[in-house]
């Protein structure tokens, strides 16, 4: 990579992140100089691209779409993630270390992240050629990706956030919710509804179609976006906190309740994670068209809560 393009891009993320840059600051190598983290917020969620959580999604990727990469060591480290993802149908363990990877902020933390798991050892042989020939071009996709997703979360988005928080009984936070975007999504496991990351590439979320108006492509952001968002919010809902609502269960009511609130905004809008989740939970899913009208009608949350805990629909 030129020195010149290399400069334009530590510029151009350090608008983004909530870190100092020295002005005319001259970068050594891709490695030390790209900040790991790129961030942009919104008045109702933050958004955010960590090089840690895009090699761990990445190698999940293309371990369970198996292909050729360019780089051999994403292809031989996508060998060691196989097993592992094979047994995690509904997206726990892969869910789990993501989270774990989100909340750090240095390479250490990535590698103890992982420790003790089955991607452990995949992870860290491929980390540091990651950080030093890949992240640079990831980044720019990312924040390709980071600005498209922040202009459809506008102001006039407040009405909608507050529409579904008051559909879920969240009380939402003072500081915005994160939600995590990378360039490429592993596909979600058999049994989880959605995938655990947002994609900027892929999924059909941030894509543009053909001759789709402005707002509509908006709708179908703002449904992605705000759909993780949800899902991270659960012990703020007072039906998420129902102990028999297990984390598949919640997010299919959270695509569900998304998809309706979204839809409600933009009559055009067609959800495209409820497909993923009528094929994975095809029963809950079902289960809440029937019943979720009842509570937008005014059934108390806690009721509402105890009945879906009860029928049990995976």
């Amino acid at each position: 990579m030129s020195p010149p393009l290399l400069r334009s891009l530590v510029s151009s993320a350090c608008t983004l992140l909530m870190l100092s840059c020295a002005r005319g600051a001259q970068p050594t190598t891709p490695e030390k100089s790209l900040p790991r983290i790129l961030l942009v917020e919104t008045p109702h969620v933050s958004l955010r691209t960590s090089a840690w959580v895009e090699l761990h999604t990445w190698i999940a990727a293309v371990a369970r779409s198996p292909r050729e990469e360019e780089d051999p060591e994403i292809d031989e480290a996508a060998k060691g993630y196989v097993a592992a993802l094979a047994s995690d149908a509904p997206d726990e363990l892969l869910g789990r270390t993501t989270s774990a990877l989100a909340a750090c902020t240095d390479d250490d933390c990535a590698r103890a992240a992982l420790a003790g798991t089955p991607f452990a050892e995949a992870y860290a042989g491929t980390l540091p050629g990651f950080l030093a020939k890949q992240w640079a071009e990831h980044a720019t996709q990312a924040r390709s990706g980071l600005e498209v997703a922040r202009a459809a979360m506008s102001a006039e988005v407040g009405p909608l956030v507050k529409q579904i928080a008051r559909d879920l009984a969240i009380d939402w936070p003072a500081a915005p919710p994160v939600v995590d975007l990378v360039t490429e999504a592993p596909l979600p496991g058999a049994e989880a509804p959605v995938g655990v990351v947002l994609a900027t590439r892929g999924g059909g979320c941030l894509s543009k179609h053909r001759d789709e108006a402005q707002r509509v492509r908006d709708a179908r952001i703002v449904d992605c976006v705000l759909v993780r968002a949800v899902i991270g919010l659960r012990e703020r809902s007072e039906i998420g906190r129902e102990t028999s609502i297990d984390r598949g269960k919640w997010a299919a009511l959270v695509v569900h309740a998304v998809a309706t609130a979204t839809t409600a905004w933009e009559p055009a809008h067609e959800s495209v994670l409820r497909g993923s989740a009528e094929k994975n939970m095809p029963e809950a899913m079902a289960w809440l068209a029937r019943e979720w009208p009842s509570r937008l009608q005014g059934e108390a949350a806690a009721a509402f809560a105890k009945r879906y805990a009860a029928a049990k629909p995976r």
